[in-house]
């Protein structure tokens, strides 16, 4: 990471302002032109996680609000700040999602490491325990804890997004010229969609959404390049357009989630 783009992540992570930067694809800077986007670089997340105006949530965990409330759907990062720290037992009464930035996560159903993105439907619930690191979650409705006599039975889905096979073990599906995308099976009933963007065009695929994870590659979002790791999400939760492609010569591997 450039001592630049260091210097002001903050400001950007938190605020989505222009004139900070972002890597190029020879790790040099550029201006962040996404002035209706909030843009973090997950890898400081987790390694600064002072700079952020992290919430208090629950005992030991805390959230960082990205866009949305907590009494509403919301886009928000979640931090374990003990080692083995845990979630009382709550309802979802619309799908969740959660991506696993570093640590792990565990619950009745799996332990999830780094690198997964997992989807709580409709009608779920969970109680994790035995947890650490940080977490990218996006509510179509928020935890309920009050509503536990509602957990019905269910079985999440699960998508390892470090699997270098990830583009051949599922049905990616050709949509332009060098772009494939593969759409996550989830109920319709659960008001959020998620979709897996591999391109290999420099010509741009349109995304309509709440926020673009760079999952490896590099990426032209908005006309400004992103590499792994990389966090560009709406501010508010309204849907956004956004054009993606690759950069030129390489390969960009994004997931989008939408409400």
């Amino acid at each position: 990471m450039s001592s630049f783009w260091a210097s002001c992540v903050v400001v950007c992570g938190l605020a989505g302002l222009s004139g900070c930067s972002s890597d190029d694809t020879n790790g040099s800077t550029k201006p962040t032109e996404l002035t209706s986007a909030t843009v973090l670089d997950l890898e400081d997340v987790k390694t600064n996680p002072s700079r952020y105006e992290f919430a208090d949530f629950r005992p030991n965990i805390q959230k960082l609000f990205l866009a949305g409330a907590a009494e509403t759907k919301h886009i928000a990062i979640l931090w374990y700040t003990v080692t083995d720290g845990g979630v009382a037992l709550h309802y979802h009464a619309k799908t969740e999602s959660v991506y696993v930035i570093d640590g792990t996560q565990t619950d009745a159903k799996s332990t999830y490491p780094t690198g997964t993105v997992y989807f709580n439907p409709p009608g779920s619930g969970h109680q994790v325990t035995d947890s650490t690191g940080f977490f990218l979650l996006a509510y179509a409705a928020p935890p309920d804890f009050a509503s536990t006599d509602l957990i019905g039975e269910y079985e999440p889905v699960r998508i390892d997004t470090t699997d270098p096979d990830l583009t051949s073990t599922y049905s990616f599906e050709a949509q332009q010229a060098g772009v494939k995308t593969f759409v996550a099976p989830l109920d319709s009933e659960g008001e959020l969609n998620a979709e897996f963007i591999e391109t290999t065009s420099t010509s741009t695929y349109d995304f309509t959404g709440n926020y673009l994870l760079v999952l490896d590659g590099s990426c032209e979002i908005e006309d400004v390049t992103f590499r792994k790791d990389k966090l560009v999400v709406s501010k508010t939760v309204e849907l956004q357009s956004f054009e993606i492609a690759a950069t030129n010569g390489h390969t960009c591997l994004a997931l989008g989630v939408s409400f």
